[in-house]
């Protein structure tokens, strides 16, 4: 693999790499990163999608590499601006007392950090930071005057970024690696190649990094930076307009309100697709005409080149791109987006969606990037990547797939009970309760259930329920509590069972007795619930295309690998996947899952 890397570097060649767990796909790109960019003076990225996997990165794969390697490198990790401390909003809030400093157990305490911290990094402050409080003093990109600003030589932000440009390795996250790539190159410094880990994430990654949505905290930010500008703008200009953007603001928030509570009544479902039958009741709201008056109000501020001035450009900048998003949302013009309002955290959003991020990858990041590796345990369906290069939009690619150090002729027994129904069996959840039981008995605990939805979840926990309490065993079903605590509820516990769907099918680590069988409920094919999906089913099936077997049945199988891939996690671990779902042996599609499996 790290062959395969340093190739694709050298030659300027796109990679995609898959390598199962265990094979140590951390180092296999590291070395030949840190060997490419110290030989030729050149930065490289590294792109993960998880924060686990870049903790793990930069706390035990780089410092190990530091130790052993006989040249030195440099290595930064790169995060979103919300992650550092802005030492401007901060000083404002001290001289004002803002109200939000009653939130804070000790201020003293947090003083003190502030005065001492070379990183500014929320996750190393010394005591918990109320999300009241961070989001007013926080570095925002619409609220950053940058070179013109006093602190800015001190600023912890802009003093990573300068760090960059001397760094032979980035860490960062796929949605960072997408920021830089939507701005066109303006987050990161130029870099020579990137290695993208967990690259099954990408398409999903680049769907909400392209994606426009506007929702009732989005405002609030919006107005919380106009505050803070009217605040810094005191003296600069004529009282009247400052009293003007208040005023203006403040009718903004009331239309927010409002508008935002009208939506409620519209959305009936979990999410209602905006189309050109139902899109003028979306349309119903003067939120574009005061922002039109906001932009008004800030032409009249023509003051001298300075830090004020430059707050006000780039809150116009800010005003702009809200009128533009409103824009896009409340006329559909663009046939390349899917449109829909839908409930996200309880409250009304509106969303406009690309149908296709391939095209878009393609021009911002395979097309500009003389090198990009893709790398994941699952990223190959029946034996081909055909189906994520279509998806992606990598035209040529140098691809290799890596076997398992792993036996599992040996290690793995696959179980599809001759019991197993179709899941539209009008009985399938007795069936399926009966099966999770017995596999339960069999293994005498340490059994992990992977669902492709909620509701199936919670019917088969209450069936089983009262069999659980008459033999003794645990149940640790996923919304019962954090997702965290229910994994070392799990893990500490021998007679339990967990119950996840979604994230529980990846990135659980559970080597050793505490995991002796994966229950797969049903093959995991996406429902076309969300308007995006329906759209890109629409899309293949308008081009001639079967889009259930060139879009559901590969995302299904990747998605099979990753919840089979929970299971054996080291040399030593012995365990069974049962699938009760009779689909992979009765459908014509089964054969590929099959084959996918290690």
């Amino acid at each position: 693999m790290a062959n395969h890397i340093y190739e694709s570097l050298i030659n300027e060649t796109h990679g995609v790499i898959e390598a199962g767990t265990g094979v140590g796909k951390s180092l296999a790109y590291l070395l030949p990163l840190i060997h490419y960019t110290v030989d030729e003076n050149k930065t490289a990225v590294v792109a993960t999608h998880t924060i686990t996997l870049q903790e793990q990165l930069f706390q035990k794969d780089i410092p190990f590499l530091k130790e052993i390697l006989p040249f030195d490198f440099n290595v930064e990790v790169f995060k979103g601006r919300s992650n550092y401390l802005c030492l401007r909003k901060w000083n404002q809030l001290i001289q004002g007392r803002g109200n939000h400093l009653g939130l804070v157990d000790n201020l003293e305490k947090l003083n003190r950090w502030v005065q001492t911290t070379t990183s500014g990094d929320y996750n190393e402050a010394p005591l918990h930071i109320p999300w009241e409080l961070w989001s007013e003093i926080h570095c925002t990109k619409e609220s950053c005057p940058e070179e013109l600003c006093s602190y800015f030589p001190k600023c912890f932000y802009w003093g990573l970024r300068h760090r960059l440009n001397d760094a032979h390795l980035i860490v960062t996250n796929q949605a960072m690696l997408l920021a830089d790539a939507r701005s066109d190159g303006n987050v990161l410094p130029g870099y020579a190649g990137v290695v993208i880990d967990e690259a099954h994430n990408l398409e999903d990654v680049a769907t909400g990094s392209f994606s426009h949505m506007i929702n009732r905290s989005e405002f609030m930010i919006y107005y919380g930076t106009g505050a803070q500008l009217q605040n810094s703008l005191q003296g600069d200009v004529p009282e009247y307009v400052i009293q003007d953007l208040h005023l203006i603001l403040d009718e903004l928030i009331k239309e927010v309100n409002q508008y935002f509570l009208q939506l409620e009544n519209l959305i009936t479902d979990y999410n209602v697709p905006i189309t050109e039958h139902n899109r003028s009741a979306f349309v119903q709201t003067s939120l574009v005409k005061h922002l039109k008056d906001i932009q008004g109000v800030l032409n009249e501020c023509n003051i001298e080149e300075g830090e004020s001035s430059s707050l006000i450009d780039r809150f116009s900048t800010f005003t702009d791109q809200f009128i533009g998003t409103l824009d896009l949302l409340f006329s559909g013009k663009d046939p390349s987006y899917a449109y829909w309002a839908e409930f996200k955290n309880g409250e009304p959003n509106l969303v406009a969606a690309p149908i296709e991020v391939g095209n878009i990858l393609r021009d911002t990041l395979f097309e500009k990037t003389p090198s990009v590796i893709l790398t994941s345990a699952t990223l190959s369906t029946n034996k081909s990547f055909d189906y994520i290069q279509s998806q992606l939009g990598i035209e040529e690619i140098s691809g290799l797939i890596l076997g398992s150090p792993f036996d599992y002729e040996k290690q793995a027994l696959l179980c599809i009970p001759s019991q197993a129904k179709n899941p539209n069996h009008p009985r399938y959840t007795h069936y399926a309760s009966y099966l999770i039981l017995h596999t339960l008995a069999s293994a005498q605990g340490g059994v992990l259930a992977l669902f492709t939805s909620y509701k199936l979840m919670d019917e088969i926990a209450d069936n089983i329920y009262p069999k659980l309490n008459e033999v003794g065993y645990t149940l640790f079903k996923q919304g019962d509590g954090p997702r965290s605590s229910l994994i070392e509820g799990f893990q500490a516990e021998p007679r339990s069972l967990l119950f996840g769907t979604n994230s529980f099918w990846e990135g659980i680590d559970l080597p050793g007795d505490a995991l002796k069988a994966v229950v797969i409920t049903r093959l995991p094919f996406t429902v076309p619930d969300r308007p995006v999906t329906a759209a890109r089913l629409k899309a293949i099936e308008d081009a001639g295309g079967n889009p259930f077997m060139e879009y559901s049945v590969p995302q299904a199988i990747l998605r099979l690998k990753q919840g089979f891939g929970r299971l054996i996690r080291t040399k030593k671990d012995l365990g069974s996947v049962v699938i009760i779902d009779e689909r992979i042996i009765t459908a014509p599609y089964g054969a590929q899952f099959f084959a996918s499996l290690p």
